[in-house]
Formats: C-alpha cells, structure tokens, sequence
C-alpha cells in the first residue's frame, strides 16, 4: 500500500505567524491564505503526476490500482484536498480523526485557557467545498464539538488513525492520500516507526509538503517526506 502524506496549503493563521511571530489573533479554523491558494494548482498537478506514474504498468498498459483520498474537517485541509479531488478526479472523503492537534479551539490569552469551539458546520463545508463527503461519524452543526484536546490524546488518536490505514487498506496495489496537518504528522510518523512519543525530533513538513510511505509485507519503505521541490521559490511557505 502507497501512502501518501500531504500537509494543507498555508493558512491565514501560518501567515499571521511567520508575519508577527505570534498566533495571538489566530482564527480557529483558519481558511487558506491568498499564497495557500496559489500553492493548490501545483501540488494538485504533482499528485497528478504521482497518480499516473502508479497507475502505468511500464508497458504501455494501464492499472487500475484503487486510490482513496481523505482529509481533516479543518477548512484550510479541506481547501488543499479539494483541489487535488478536483484535478485527479478523485472523491474527497471527511476524516474527522485528522484534524490538528488540540482541535478546534481559541486561546484566551488573559488565563491561557484553550477553548473548544464547534468547528465548521456541514452546511457550510458542503456549500464552499460541495466535493467533500461529509462523514456521517461528525456532528451537523459543527464537527469539533469538543474541549481542548490534550497533549495525553494526541499519541493515542495517531495510533488509531494508523490502526485503521493498515486495517481498511491492506492490499499491496492500492494508494491511500491523507491531507492533514503538520504536528498530527509528527505524531502519525512515530507511530509508523516505532518511535517514543516523548522522543526529541521533529519532522519538517512545509505547506503543501509531501511524505509517502511504502508499506510493504514485512517493513515500510520511506521514499521521500518533506517534498515541495514542485513549488516555485516565492510560494515556498513553513
């Protein structure tokens, strides 16, 4: 099974950040900002191109290896895999389990208090990204719903996030496409390798960022993660 990583497009939040070094005015579910919406064609044409290498059988014929695309509800990730549904003609299925750590909450800077908000509204997903099969394990009126979401938490939704990868998706030819976040990465990644979760490294993914994962019988073969060579210098965002 080919599994493939893609970390969203930048956000108005990432920008905010690499402007004023603060997320004091971030908005909880941020949407893309302008240069994450320029980033989208190229990754989508990338994926594309991934896509098609996979589906060549190298002789001329074609393969018909089944490809499934998920994304986090948080509207910057549903933005980013919209446009590859879009370009690779693929349907977009809702994951609630991929969402960013902490999920979607604002930060009361006066006590420090993170607060759980609802999150987006099946209403507005299905109106501004009609491409996206809303899951039916998410609440209607807003699929976050929820307190904070714990650093004790965060380890455990990433080992059942690959838990289920490995039991829904257990054929040699199939291709499994996540778009999610850049610290759920770091969490999944340790998972897959075996690694602490208190272990002192950090995985680089910028803004639309890919990482694919080979799993293989008996061993999982890392081709390349952190890979945005696709994007022009001035679109290259963290």
């Amino acid at each position: 099974m080919l599994f493939y990583y893609v970390r969203h497009a930048q956000s108005i939040n990432n920008a905010l950040y690499n402007t004023t070094g603060s997320y004091e005015k971030r908005n909880e579910d941020a949407p893309l900002s302008d240069t994450g919406k320029k980033q989208l064609p190229y990754l989508a044409a990338f994926m594309q191109k991934e896509l098609e290498q996979v589906q060549t059988d190298g002789q001329g014929g074609v393969r018909n290896v089944p490809v499934t695309l998920y994304c986090s509800l948080m509207e910057r990730a549903v933005a980013t895999a919209s446009a590859i549904a879009e370009r690779c003609q693929l349907p977009l299925h809702g994951y609630t389990d991929l969402h960013e750590v902490g999920g979607v909450y604002l930060i009361n800077h006066t006590t420090g208090e993170h607060i759980g908000m609802p999150g987006k509204s099946k209403a507005f997903l299905e109106e501004h990204y009609p491409l996206l099969q809303y899951p039916q394990d998410a609440r209607e009126d807003g699929w976050w719903n929820r307190p904070y979401e714990s650093e004790e938490e965060r380890p455990l939704r990433a080992g059942r996030v690959l838990e289920s990868l490995l039991t829904r998706h257990n054929q040699p030819d199939e291709v499994v496409i996540f778009v999610s976040h850049g610290e759920f990465f770091n969490h999944l990644i340790k998972r897959i390798l075996s690694m602490p979760d208190a272990f002192p490294v950090w995985f680089e993914m910028m803004n639309v960022a890919v990482a694919l994962f080979d799993f293989k019988e008996d061993f999982v073969q890392i081709p390349f993660i952190n890979r945005y060579h696709f994007l022009p210098t001035d679109l290259i965002t963290g």
